[in-house]
């Protein structure tokens, strides 16, 4: 087996990516253009050490692999977050992948990674937690996937959450709109990132990584659903895609709209799952936030914020599945640190 880096090869690297997940099981995470908008999210990226692995003109498997420079310590993750897990064929190419990882995390004096495995994949298969079988540490935790393929997703909505969104999508002053690749207007983008803004009080990216999800919408891998009123946007929400299953990315709404008590989300969330269920996808994956406790397990830690939010997704009907997750710990001081969190958050409930 033969290693393709993407800084040394980057032709190869890209096609051979391609035509991995083409072949093979995958979600929106593992495309490249995602993985783009990512790197661009990397506060302090020491190198990206992204490979694929070929034998005889074929590859088997693919590695996403950020490494991040923290204060006093490098690490493998997604702004300090878990990044996406490698993706091979069988397991002679899975442990090849691993050693790697860790031969280039020795050589880059890398003290700790952090990888999960899409829920989104494991749907499809009995996945266990593989990364046990490399020194991880098991701090899975949960998300919520609704799936399309009920014919019944409509009863599986919270009863009280029906009333809200037949109420909104009666309404003559409320309409539904939705944007794919067919119908994909720079304009109305612009009025989600603004949304976008407004909503959040401050600008939280920059505009290319916005101008890079409008080429995913144009190229066929994400969803724009916006509800207006009176004909003006006061909520937007991104979906994207790929093979059969759907992310949840993000959604915006107007402040000065919800302060009114207008019920935003749940239509919208509610037209999405019927248009992706119109449009042949098999599942989608409301993400996380989706817990029940402040303290979920080990790493895993919410606030009451984040609470109200899995309430929520859990009245649209999303049904709690396990995130596969895993640490390495290479410094074991941060192994001590984290315990001590663990332990605090423990002794705060």
């Amino acid at each position: 087996m033969e290693i393709i880096y993407k800084n040394k090869n980057e032709e190869l690297f890209i096609s051979s990516w391609i035509e991995y997940i083409k072949n093979n099981r995958a979600t929106f995470n593992y495309l490249l253009s995602r993985i783009d908008i990512n790197l661009l999210l990397i506060n302090d990226l020491l190198i990206d050490s992204s490979f694929v692995v070929i034998e005889n003109n074929k590859c088997l498997g693919i590695c996403f692999l950020p490494i991040e420079k923290n204060k006093n310590y490098n690490s493998i993750t997604l702004s300090n977050g878990y990044t996406i897990s490698p993706l091979f064929q069988n397991k002679k190419v899975e442990k090849f992948i691993f050693d790697t990882i860790d031969e280039i995390a020795k050589k880059n004096n890398v003290k700790i990674i952090k990888f999960y495995n899409s829920s989104l994949i494991d749907v499809y298969q009995n996945s266990s937690n593989y990364f046990l079988k490399y020194n991880f540490i098991n701090t899975s935790t949960t998300t919520g996937i609704v799936d399309l393929t009920d014919n019944n997703i409509w009863t599986n909505i919270r009863k009280h959450y029906k009333s809200m969104i037949n109420k909104v999508l009666k309404d003559n002053n409320f309409s539904i709109y939705i944007m794919n690749n067919n119908n994909a207007d720079y304009a109305v983008h612009e009025k989600y990132r603004f949304l976008h803004e407004k909503c959040a009080g401050r600008v939280t990216r920059i505009k290319k990584t916005f101008d890079k999800q409008f080429e995913m919408l144009q190229n066929g891998f994400a969803t724009m659903i916006g509800l207006k009123y009176n004909n003006i946007f006061i909520g937007m929400q991104y979906f994207f895609h790929f093979q059969k299953t759907v992310i949840y990315g993000s959604g915006a709404d107007d402040p000065e709209y919800t302060k009114e008590g207008f019920n935003i989300y749940h239509p919208i969330l509610w037209e999405a799952q019927k248009y992706f269920k119109d449009n042949k996808f098999e599942y989608l994956d409301y993400s996380q936030p989706f817990g029940y406790s402040l303290v979920q397990g080990y790493d895993d830690y919410y606030d009451e914020k984040q609470l109200n939010i899995s309430y929520f997704k859990r009245g649209m009907g999303a049904e709690m599945k396990t995130l596969n997750r895993g640490i390495k710990y290479i410094d074991k001081d941060l192994l001590l640190k984290d315990i001590n969190m663990y332990k605090d958050k423990v002794l705060e409930l």
